[in-house]
């Protein structure tokens, strides 16, 4: 009996290894070469830039270390999705977003820390936060915004432009251990007095902060 495969079968099983092949490769090569949006899911807990009760914990998560990032990666773009702002941040990051949150905060995802906790990056609104009295004010409002958080004072602040033209205020707050472990920024908003943003510098090394805030772009 001739056991030997009829070529109306062999052909068609080639062909769909072909297509199999094509699409794991396909699947790879996009896995790859894609950034992470990752959207938390439901029960989270962050609401939008409420004061801390400086906690132990709270008072923990200011000082943690920073996320390596090796020097050589490639920078990619994030757009906001409620306003239009824009910034290039390394592709090794795993960023998130808050559904439904009015701020456009984005998080970091990294092992061993708390997405709700590694906010960096947000539009805070003067109106909704009850500061109405900081709008055109945003020196003032740098210098005092450590005061509704786990901050022990303000160091200094400095104006700035970064490279896109935005007008910033680069804010060093001191810890309860008399530390300045690392900067906040607040960038004006063109046309928008009622709007700040807020950059937080603790997840990441000075060269990788300061190289995101000179990239900030508001459209």
């Amino acid at each position: 009996m001739d056991e030997t495969p009829h070529p109306n079968v062999i052909l068609p099983a080639i062909v769909v290894s072909l297509l199999l092949f094509a699409g794991v490769f396909w699947a790879y090569q996009s896995a790859k070469n894609s950034t992470s949006h990752i959207v938390l899911p439901g029960g989270i807990t962050y609401v939008g830039p409420t004061p801390t009760t400086g906690t132990p914990d709270s008072r923990k998560q200011e000082t943690e270390g920073k996320i390596p990032i090796p020097p050589d990666t490639k920078l990619v773009e994030r757009k906001g999705v409620l306003f239009p702002y824009s910034f290039f941040y390394p592709e090794t990051l795993s960023l998130g977003v808050f559904p439904n949150d009015p701020y456009d905060g984005i998080t970091v995802f990294y092992p061993g820390t708390d997405a709700n906790t590694n906010i960096f990056f947000r539009v805070e609104n003067l109106t909704k936060l009850g500061k109405r009295a900081y709008i055109g004010k945003p020196m003032e409002y740098a210098n005092t915004w450590w005061k509704d958080y786990a901050w022990k004072g303000v160091s200094k602040v400095t104006t700035f432009t970064n490279k896109n033209g935005l007008t910033g205020y680069r804010a060093s707050y001191v810890n309860d251990k008399g530390e300045t472990p690392y900067d906040h920024v607040f960038f004006e908003v063109p046309k928008r007095n009622d709007l700040i943003i807020w950059i937080s510098g603790k997840l990441f090394a000075p060269a990788v902060f300061n190289q995101l805030i000179d990239t900030v772009k508001w459209q």
